[in-house]
């Protein structure tokens, strides 16, 4: 990769465009590795960079809402320390915080051009975009009672929803919408599950764990649908509504040709389901907009190298979802991740970057998600070609699932067994080979086999 000569000129203005998590802690470790330019931090949202778990979690559950107009733009997920995103503290530490949207950027001049009409010029760019949420041009998709679910106005919406719904329809079995399911049934909403995949989480799980926690999700009231196309989200008509179907909107959907609960006889069968909520959860977009036609982003994000600079353009850098990094744990594909620890650590090794004192960024893929009272941890990447070894029985207490390729653990799920995670990531991180008969064997401390 060649850089040109003025990349090792302390530069004079950073623009950060994305204020979320990633862009937010960029901005911070600047500032505490003794950056001395300016900083200007372009975000499309009022309140100050924060952390996005909760908002599927405890916001949706909690007796008390969680953020209101009338108490303070900060809330309880603001990054800290919250003073930081004081008006008087940004101007000290020459950080503008622009409430603003990047529309268009000229890479030759290095100029990025904002909805407002204003030109920032820079000499380094970080994209924090993250992703945006995907509707799946799902005809329908707009009308008010549809949410997507990524910001806190968003999380603030749903929950309001909830409270007056008598029946949630969940597009997409994915992390955020099972995470939702299981909020939902707390609250005591009848939920549906529509998945167009055989399997819930199937990013994330083995297929053994993914058919351990639809059980447990079908068990408390939640109906999974999988192996189903969603056709239409309709205003329910009067016929439905007298005939005693719940909902203001129906969701028209055809099961796939290949049943994913191998019932052959519902294969293309068509039905419909009644709900007064539906949230729409199939993933993000992380091509930003306003860097089409540069080069600079595909379909899995912005190319970065191990020090997250565009192999590109040596003034450009991406952190958090949109981040892929090339050379990583996978050479051939590249990594892009979509978790809170990517988000938190990879910003330091973007300000790092910036401030000239680059490090190779390698973080072992780690997220958690909780459901139903389990939590839930994966680290590293499983595949379902995998094989699986269990260390005891999902549900009967403390349990993991190891992914094993060639005799070495690629990945593992652990399941209330949080302590844990630091072997397993060793185990993983170390790609040493395992006695398989003691991987399975709870009497085997896993620190033992992580020595």
């Amino acid at each position: 990769m060649s850089h040109d000569p003025s990349t090792h000129n302390a530069p004079a203005h950073v623009v950060v465009v994305g204020a979320g998590h990633a862009g937010g802690r960029v901005v911070q470790h600047l500032g505490a590795l003794g950056f001395a330019g300016r900083i200007t931090l372009v975000g499309d949202e009022r309140h100050p960079p924060y952390e996005r778990p909760a908002l599927s979690k405890e916001w949706l559950t909690c007796e008390q809402e969680p953020w209101s107009e009338a108490a303070s733009a900060a809330s309880t997920l603001t990054l800290a320390p919250a003073a930081f995103w004081e008006a008087s503290a940004l101007r000290d530490a020459r950080i503008d915080r622009l409430h603003d949207r990047a529309v268009a950027l000229d890479a030759a001049q290095r100029v990025l051009t904002l909805a407002s009409g204003a030109q920032l010029p820079f000499d380094r760019l970080v994209v924090a975009t993250g992703g945006a949420p995907r509707d799946g041009a799902i005809p329908g998709a707009r009308q008010p009672g549809v949410h997507l679910l990524r910001t806190i106005d968003d999380s603030v919406a749903l929950r309001r929803a909830l409270r007056e719904s008598r029946g949630l329809a969940i597009i997409g079995a994915g992390v955020i919408g099972m995470e939702v399911a299981s909020s939902a049934r707390e609250l005591g909403v009848p939920v549906t599950v529509l998945e167009a995949g055989p399997r819930v989480l199937a990013r994330c799980l083995p297929p053994a764990m993914s058919e351990w926690l639809v059980h447990e999700h079908r068990a408390r009231g939640v109906r999974v649908e999988l192996g189903v196309a969603v056709e239409e989200i309709a205003a329910a008509g009067e016929e439905a509504n007298g005939a005693g179907q719940p909902g203001r909107y129906v969701v028209r959907c055809r099961k796939a040709n290949v049943d994913a609960d191998g019932d052959a006889a519902s294969a293309g069968a068509a039905f419909d389901v009644a709900a007064d909520t539906i949230l729409i959860a199939i993933g993000v977009d992380c091509t930003p907009a306003f860097l089409d036609g540069t080069g600079f982003a595909g379909r899995q994000g912005v190319d970065v190298d191990v020090t997250c600079r565009s192999p590109r353009a040596p003034w450009l850098y991406a952190v958090g979802d949109v981040a892929h990094v090339l050379g990583g744990v996978s050479p051939s594909q590249g990594l892009r991740q979509e978790t809170w620890r990517n988000a938190e650590n990879q910003a330091l090794a973007v300000a790092q970057s910036i401030v000239g004192e680059p490090r190779p960024y390698r973080e072992t893929p780690w997220m958690w998600t909780d459901q139903l009272g389990y939590n839930i941890q994966v680290v590293g990447q499983p595949d379902p070609r995998d094989e699986v070894v269990m260390r005891g029985e999902p549900g009967a207490g403390p349990c993991a699932a190891f992914s094993v390729r060639d005799g070495r653990v690629v990945a593992g799920v652990l399941v209330n067994a949080g302590r844990e995670r630091r072997f397993l990531e060793k185990l993983v991180e170390s790609g040493a080979p395992v006695d398989l008969a003691r991987l399975a064997d709870a009497r085997t401390p896993l620190r033992e086999l992580a020595a």
